[in-house]
């Protein structure tokens, strides 16, 4: 049964469990959204007016780690085949993804676990992998960590990010609403800001709250795209939508043309003026209606 956020719990294969969301149009095209990183499936309740509008059932869910969904260890291919077995759970057949930041490798990956299921993929200013995309800089306080993914200690590398951020994110916790996530967005850039409305924040920070109950999420992504990826973006066939902004200091327009180079389908859109949050959150619209779009042909 769902809780007054439209969330519930569902089990998995193995005894595992996965905390899911619903918004949108209950009656329409289902569309499978990737949270950023570290969020999760709250997230998606910003897009949920948009996902009313255009006919969207909007779904997301906590990738392993992420507040009560269960760990698993680093992959972006075995989140895609979770999100099969999610839609299974949830009566739904074929379906359009969509993953934003940290999400978007994961869109991928659901796209390539079954290339007729699913109909359409969208990007929102999804994390290529990175040390590939450009060079890195050499002191990236990150490149040590992954260099124990390299060497094939997976557990060292999850225990240096959960410890990199353990105290960013902890005192961040600690602090009362609305003062949280006045701190998480301290600083951000002119043309990333137009979509922090007072609700926005109020939605981000309780997302935040939900999902950063440990940091085994965060510690997960950041070894499953920054490390060795195991899905192969010159594999996926269905119909990619690339969305990346020119501004975006984060995921810079260099991954959206890093990914557009391998997925042999893809059509790049880049946001003139757009930052990160910009490129994700203002174009809630525009994305879900192209996705939505290529179910109902």
């Amino acid at each position: 049964m769902a809780d007054e956020a439209g969330s519930r719990l569902i089990g998995l294969a193995g005894g595992r469990a996965v905390e899911v969301w619903e918004g949108g149009d209950a009656d329409g095209v289902p569309v499978v959204f990737h949270h950023g990183t570290p969020s999760g499936r709250l997230q998606a309740r910003l897009g949920e007016e948009a996902a009313r509008r255009s006919g969207v059932r909007l779904v997301s869910f906590n990738r392993p780690g992420y507040g009560r969904s269960t760990d698993t260890p680093p992959s972006l291919a075995s989140v895609g085949v979770d999100t099969l077995a999610v839609a299974d759970a949830l009566g739904i057949g074929e379906f359009a993804v969509l993953g934003a930041s940290g999400g978007g490798p994961y869109a991928l990956a659901t796209g390539l676990a079954d290339q007729v299921r699913v109909r359409a993929v969208g990007i929102a200013g999804g994390v290529g992998p990175w040390r590939l995309v450009e060079p890195p800089d050499p002191l990236d306080p990150d490149l040590p960590i992954l260099a124990l993914a390299d060497a094939g200690d997976i557990e060292g590398a999850l225990r240096g990010f959960r410890a990199e951020a353990g105290g960013r994110y902890e005192k961040l916790l600690a602090l009362p609403d609305p003062a949280m996530t006045e701190e998480f967005f301290a600083g951000m850039p002119e043309n990333d800001a137009g979509w922090l409305t007072a609700e926005n924040k109020r939605l981000f920070g309780l997302d935040l709250r939900d999902t950063l109950r440990t940091l085994d999420g965060y510690a997960r992504d950041n070894v499953a795209w920054g490390g060795e990826w195991d899905i192969d973006p010159a594999r996926l066939e269905v119909p990619t939508w690339l969305w990346f902004g020119d501004l975006d200091l984060m995921v810079p327009p260099s991954h959206g043309r890093w990914y557009a180079e391998r997925i042999p389908n893809s059509t790049l859109v880049t946001r003139s003026g757009m930052g990160h949050g910009s490129t994700l959150f203002e174009y809630w619209d525009d994305m879900l209606t192209t996705l939505r779009d290529q179910l109902d042909r």
